[in-house]
């Protein structure tokens, strides 16, 4: 192909409708729930490595199990990440427990090595006979044998609904567990909610937090928040999932040292239903102190209305990072969040948004999650699920590595279209093809950005070039969807013009379809560069023909 029809291909080229390109999801395994209509999915987690084998191993609840005559008794299990085997099953004990509502890593809590596991049964009766007062139950990794047991304190307080591990709140060695009851009363005001902290050393009660507002629910949603204000003890959030009338929702961030209350945050429209998915990130922002995100998936914004959103939070400040929102009227952006890992290797955590009611492809409520990046909140890829109904993604969970590639995998629930088949919770591995190592570039001092391409073994010895976009993250189709918008930076870089001196930029794949190239800024760039944004991708082709692979869009913003 000559170099005036590639040009003349690439100024033709005409964006998309807007939509996510570049990288390769793959599913590396599908968990078929072992029976029909149980919840299998409800509640899960891929954040802990039980069995040592170097692999993190998957949590899965199955809250409406029925043994039996015996419906709704609830199961939970843990199942390995290397090979799908189940290693536990732990069995709820009577009819209606709602064992496995919530399930979570605890953390080391009994200081054996191995992390432990955290269920939740909303339901179940107390030893004092209360019922649905709800309990929480701490097993060992290394066993599966029950560590300890906690009930809710009066009938129906849901004692076990969200369950989390803290982190060492207390800092004596240990890690400590997160239990919401949201069922629980204040004096005179009924299912305001509670939270509560127990020491992993001897299951003692370290905290009790309690909703404020008829009908709270307080608790609806407890994570452990890393260490926010820097003293040492591991900090607690927790939301509602409603308070006061016309103010729906609430979260509140707790200090592990002595519990008091290090920030509040309130929804920003009447029916966002705040407070309902939180999760915390990685340090996003590089300021030293890790982030989170909440998720509103009743927002009405742009026009539209339950669209929803989800907010990034510095964990410093409190302060808004920044804020997505869902792309339909009713799509319920932000059911549920989760941190993903680091999945393009920027040394940023990225995170997982779900739109658990959107419509695709002509059917109603098929569901979607969306991944984005933790730098700079740009989209990389959306997973879309397949069925009406189906409310794909509306439990996720991302940060464990299934299946040691040295990328964090992805936990996403799939519900089947008829109650005849069994659900299923896939695991998605996500390839971006490309990472630099620096989100930002200092005006001022100038610097190199490292590229590392690494596309599959199927594209060994293709050509590859890395292409760069001043106007936005397209997408333009080339032989592949590009996530670049076309300008003139994209054609000047795909014919090897770049505007710094350059490694590498144009080249040969090596034999596993790896390739590394850098891009150097000069010092004292124009004050006009300041505040920019740029955005790069690879393609892959073999030689002489048009691109078959690339990767998502990098972006690096111009500091002073």
């Amino acid at each position: 192909m000559s170099l005036t029809q590639i040009t003349t291909l690439l100024l033709l080229a005409a964006p998309l409708a807007a939509q996510t390109v570049g990288g390769q999801s793959q599913i590396l395994r599908a968990i078929d729930s072992p029976k029909l209509l149980d919840g299998f999915g409800d509640s899960i987690s891929n954040r802990g490595d039980l069995n040592g084998d170097g692999f993190d191993d998957i949590l899965i609840g199955a809250y409406s199990t029925d043994f039996g005559n015996s419906q709704d008794v609830g199961a939970a299990y843990a199942v390995s990440g290397a090979d799908g085997t189940l290693l536990y099953q732990w069995d709820g004990v009577n009819a209606g427990d709602n064992f496995g509502i919530a399930v979570a890593y605890a953390g080391d809590v009994n200081n054996d090595g191995v992390e432990d596991v955290i269920i939740g049964a909303r339901w179940t009766t107390s030893p004092s006979g209360r019922s649905q007062a709800g309990s929480a139950n701490v097993y060992s990794g290394a066993t599966g044998l029950l560590l300890y047991q906690w009930h809710g304190q009066s009938t129906s307080d849901w004692f076990g609904s969200s369950v989390a591990g803290a982190g060492d709140v207390n800092q004596d060695g240990f890690e400590d567990v997160i239990v919401g009851a949201v069922g629980a009363d204040s004096p005179g005001l009924p299912s305001t909610g509670s939270v509560y902290v127990y020491s992993g050393a001897d299951g003692s009660q370290l905290y009790k937090w309690t909703g404020t507002q008829l009908s709270d629910q307080f608790g609806f949603t407890v994570a452990a928040a890393g260490d926010l204000n820097a003293d040492g003890f591991a900090d607690v959030v927790a939301g509602t999932s409603q308070s006061t009338p016309g103010v729906l929702g609430r979260v509140m961030v707790y200090s592990g040292v002595d519990g008091s209350v290090l920030y509040q945050f309130d929804p920003s429209t009447a029916v966002s239903g705040f407070g309902t998915s939180i999760d915390m990130l990685g340090d996003v922002n590089a300021d030293g102190t890790i982030d989170f995100i909440l998720g509103e998936r009743n927002e009405n914004s742009g026009g539209l209305f339950g669209n929803g959103s989800a907010t990034v939070y510095s964990g410093l400040d409190g302060s808004v990072l920044y804020k997505l929102f869902g792309e339909n009227s009713f799509d319920g952006f932000g059911a549920s969040v989760s941190r993903a890992g680091d999945i393009n290797q920027d040394g940023y955590d990225d995170f997982l948004i779900n739109a658990d009611a959107i419509n695709l492809g002509g059917l109603s409520d098929t569901g979607a999650v969306y991944l984005y990046s933790g730098a700079d909140g740009t989209l990389m890829h959306r997973f879309d699920g397949q069925f009406q109904g189906s409310f794909f993604g509306r439990s996720i969970s991302g940060g464990g590595d299934v299946n040691a590639d040295g990328l964090p995998d992805l936990l996403i629930w799939q519900p089947q279209p008829t109650i005849m088949i069994a659900d299923v919770v896939t695991v998605f591995s996500f390839h971006p093809f490309l990472a630099a190592d620096a989100p930002t570039l200092s005006a001022a001092t100038g610097g190199t950005l490292n590229f590392t391409l690494d596309f599959p073994g199927s594209a060994a010895f293709y050509d590859y070039k890395v292409i760069l976009s001043g106007a936005g993250n397209g997408p333009t189709f080339f032989g592949v969807n590009i996530p670049l918008t076309l300008d003139g930076l994209v054609v000047d870089s795909f014919l090897g013009n770049y505007p710094a001196p350059n490694t590498n930029m144009h080249g040969t794949l090596d034999s596993a379809g790896n390739a590394s190239a850098s891009l150097t800024a000069p010092a004292n760039l124009p004050p006009a560069m300041i505040g920019k944004t740029f955005h790069l991708a690879a393609i892959a082709n073999p030689s002489g023909q048009l691109p078959e692979y690339s990767s998502v869009a990098v972006s690096v913003t111009v500091l002073p």
